[in-house]
């Protein structure tokens, strides 16, 4: 039997169609925060906030429709992120963006691993460690030891549970106990979170626009997907999925309106309790288990891949000219352990909250938003100020957080890249001009 090659580890056999390729970004973009982080911040900003935030993330992935035609027009083959990144950029403005993608992946596994560990503490009566073990060494299997053609053969089931439990579901408990109940009982407990007019949730809407913008533009696996599907249906896949998405935080939102309605709750946790005991039904609460894991598993396994391809790509092979595939093949393994085991460690002894977590890292893909734009729809090799001033905008986000809000910090952060970039492209164009008169 003929042993497959790199390719086909990092991209699979064939490029894929509009349905296989909806399948795969759905598989991405349904997450573990889509389920906890969409109710918690229906909890924290009302009803609006839950909309809001599926809105936030459709609006993201349909504009990448319009990244992605530009990309593919201007460079049609590739493997991952960084070979497109690579021909647009100097070295060191190269260098600099691969460890920001390493980096901002590692932390979306990590998220994913602290929205694991909250499903195996709800879940399981087991110790924390004995749930993530099994949870990580099934991601590892399947993502870093499958390659993308085992991910696929997943992402088709994993798709049908999640669809299957956000319309069952909440169609199933609305029929039984009525709308109307529902409506009384959020006015009674709850009556914030029919409210629009706070400040914090048009901070929450504007500082989310920004930070969906730049994970979805900055995102490892989106761009391997991009790659593989065919070209005249990328602007198309991405926008219908960005639309179909929309469904997932919303539904996830009314499964948890079906707890919060009947009495008051503490945080996530309480939340989870409710829902456990709202869910009778042995089927449906065997189908949330399913939908829930689903999620998190599909979401850390493609951004396992993603990020072990990116490495073994355009880390590790420039500098090992006379790999062949299959040591290539063993490397990805290797790494793929490596990290797993990575970030089993740093979900066991570490556990933020999720919604802080989310945000935390808003300073960075709001800070390279503009440079990732600029990138793509620049005609030639990219200054290096453009990655540069991604970095100093990062470093100074966090410098300011301590006396910032979560949200001035990460407005403050993408501002200060564009500033920096058009204060140095004012000072280049001055330049040039100096020397052409000069000359």
């Amino acid at each position: 039997m003929r042993s497959r090659t790199f390719q086909e580890y990092v991209q699979g056999p064939i490029q894929i169609g509009m349905g296989l390729g909806i399948i795969s970004l759905l598989a991405r973009w349904v997450t573990g925060t889509t389920i906890l982080s969409s109710p918690e911040s229906m909890v924290k900003y009302g009803v609006f906030g839950g909309i809001g935030y599926a809105i936030m993330g459709a609006i993201a992935l349909v504009m990448f429709s319009f990244i992605g035609k530009r990309v593919r027009h201007d460079f049609p083959v590739g493997l991952t992120m960084g070979d497109y990144l690579k021909t647009k950029l100097h070295p060191f403005g190269y260098w600099i963006l691969l460890i920001i993608l390493v980096i901002t992946n590692l932390h979306i596994l990590f998220i994913q691993g602290m929205a694991a560990s909250t499903l195996c503490q709800f879940l399981f009566d087991t110790p924390l460690y004995v749930g993530l073990f099994f949870f990580f060494v099934f991601c590892i299997l399947f993502a870093g030891f499958g390659g993308l053609k085992l991910i696929h053969r997943f992402a088709a089931f994993q798709v049908v549970f999640m669809f299957a439990a956000v319309i069952l579901i909440p169609l199933y408990f609305f029929v039984k106990e009525g709308i109307q109940p529902v409506y009384d009982g959020i006015r009674l407990y709850h009556p914030y979170m029919l409210v629009i007019n706070k400040y914090d949730f048009w901070s929450f809407i504007f500082a989310g626009l920004l930070v969906g913008f730049g994970q979805f533009f900055f995102d490892l696996t989106s761009w391997q997907r991009l790659f593989m599907i065919e070209l005249k249906k990328v602007p198309l896949t991405f926008s219908l999925s960005g639309l179909i998405w929309l469904i997932f935080p919303l539904s996830f939102s009314s499964l948890f309106i079906m707890v919060i309605f009947t009495g008051g709750f503490t945080d996530i946790h309480s939340i989870l309790e409710g829902l456990a005991s709202k869910i009778t039904t042995p089927f449906f609460f065997i189908l949330f288990v399913l939908c829930a894991f689903s999620a998190i598993t599909s979401t850390f396994g493609a951004c396992l891949h993603a990020l072990v391809s990116l490495i073994v790509a355009n880390m590790i092979e420039p500098f090992q000219d006379q790999t062949n595939d299959q040591q290539k093949i063993r490397m990805a393994y290797l790494l793929s352990t490596c990290i797993g085991v990575l970030i089993f460690m740093a979900t066991l002894f570490y556990s933020p909250n999720l919604m802080e977590l989310l945000f935390y890292s808003g300073n960075i893909y709001s800070a390279l938003l503009v440079p990732i734009l600029v990138i793509v729809f620049s005609k030639r090799t990219v200054a290096n100020y453009i990655p540069i001033s991604a970095l100093l905008a990062i470093a100074a986000s966090y410098i300011i957080q301590p006396y910032a809000s979560e949200f001035q910090s990460i407005w403050f952060s993408g501002l200060s890249s564009v500033t920096i970039i058009v204060v140095c492209t004012i000072v280049s164009f001055i330049k040039d001009k100096w020397k052409l008169r000069k000359n």
